[in-house]
């Protein structure tokens, strides 16, 4: 639950296009949430659950108050209100009220099955028929490892003259040369070999702005002015505004880089985006991730890309993740949640720019409406010095 309830704090920790900062009643809606989770986080803190019990129906209470556009545009929040609760209502035997709120957070869209499976606060249900029926509902659509490894295969046939190049900027753009200026990257890259630069760069930009899921990204597209906007940590960036930063830091040394959203089969609220660098040392792209300050290996520790990683936790060889993951240098990141449950369910289908690549799946959505979708991944990831 401790996890589950950071994730909802911090729109599921990793969330993108999600924006907190409104006018009306979504702000007043925000200001009164957090109020009510400061309460309960303290709560929990304390290990008072008749309070965070109290405090988490408060926050139901509080949702179904919200005029029809608020709730529909804060639906993904009231699964992790009622799987909270539930976990209260768990620690404190109440077990039949705590089953009732799994189900209506199953309901709402709660689909992580790895979490209900090894979330030792629900350890007081799972002798219940009740609580295995709903399990087995969550399986059913957020066993995300399962589904990606049942997933079809992708297509290669794609024509590439009828498809878009995807295109860099040069290094020397007057706007590049500028951000490579401010964020003195020369110094940051070191003069090590191209891959020290890579991940160099990489936990610069991890430790310089952190994570926040709370808030949209500023105005326009120039990292310079989000950077002075995020300086002394009054705020920070969610995943895709952290991934656009690095991306274009990354382009401003020469590297070709791109800012991935890997999406799951069917959109639920929240997805992910990193970053992938193209490493001329592999003669591959590489997995970048700086909201975790992460990048994947093989059994070699050889840095993977994320067709890779894709491809290997779909056959079950083996994936992992560097040390120095973390999430703001609070909580460390482990395999187990990151690559198994995390990013295999944002791993169906991948967007970069305006193309989406999903597997030859007639389900798959197209959620943010991609202009071209593509099944060949051997087009997708193709070098970018290729003619």
């Amino acid at each position: 639950m401790k996890e589950r309830l950071i994730l909802f704090c911090m729109l599921l920790l990793c969330g993108i296009g999600v924006s907190r900062a409104q006018s009306g009643n979504a702000k007043d809606f925000d200001q009164k949430e957090e109020a009510i989770v400061q309460k309960l986080q303290q709560a929990v803190n304390e290990k008072n659950y008749k309070e965070a019990e109290k405090n988490g129906k408060a926050l139901i209470t509080l949702f179904k108050e919200q005029d029809e556009n608020t709730q529909k545009k804060y639906s993904w929040l009231i699964q992790s209100y009622y799987y909270n609760l539930a976990c209260f209502q768990s620690l404190l035997k109440k077990k039949g009220e705590a089953i009732k709120n799994l189900e209506l957070a199953y309901d709402n869209g709660f689909q992580d099955y790895n979490h209900m499976m090894n979330d030792t606060d629900l350890d007081n249900l799972r002798s219940d028929k009740r609580f295995k029926t709903v399990l087995a509902k969550v399986k059913e659509v957020g066993d995300y490892l399962d589904i990606l490894q049942k997933a079809p295969g992708y297509t290669h046939n794609e024509r590439p003259d009828t498809l878009p190049r995807f295109e860099y900027i040069n290094p020397n753009n007057k706007y590049l040369v500028e951000v490579r200026q401010y964020f003195k990257l020369d110094s940051v890259a070191g003069a090590g070999d191209e891959l020290s630069k890579i991940k160099n760069i990489l936990t610069y930009i991890h430790n310089t702005i952190k994570h926040d899921g709370n808030h949209e990204s500023p105005a326009g597209s120039n990292i310079i002015k989000w950077a002075e906007a995020c300086k002394g940590g009054a705020r920070g960036l969610h995943c895709g505004g952290l991934a656009h930063v690095l991306k274009d830091c990354y382009l401003s040394m020469g590297f070709k880089a791109r800012h991935i959203s890997g999406l799951p089969q069917k959109y639920i609220g929240e997805c992910h985006s990193i970053n992938v660098v193209y490493s001329n040392t592999l003669d591959k792209w590489i997995w970048i991730d700086p909201t975790n300050n992460a990048w994947v290996m093989d059994e070699n520790g050889i840095m993977l890309s994320v067709q890779e990683v894709r491809e290997r936790l779909r056959d079950g060889r083996p994936v992992i993740l560097n040390e120095e993951a973390n999430w703001n240098n609070q909580q460390k990141i482990t395999k187990e949640y990151y690559l198994d449950s995390y990013m295999a369910k944002n791993l169906y289908s991948i967007k970069a720019d305006d193309v989406l690549l999903c597997p030859s799946d007639p389900n798959a959505e197209n959620f943010f409406q991609a202009k071209y979708v593509v099944n060949d991944d051997t087009w997708f990831w193709q070098s970018p010095y290729q003619e």
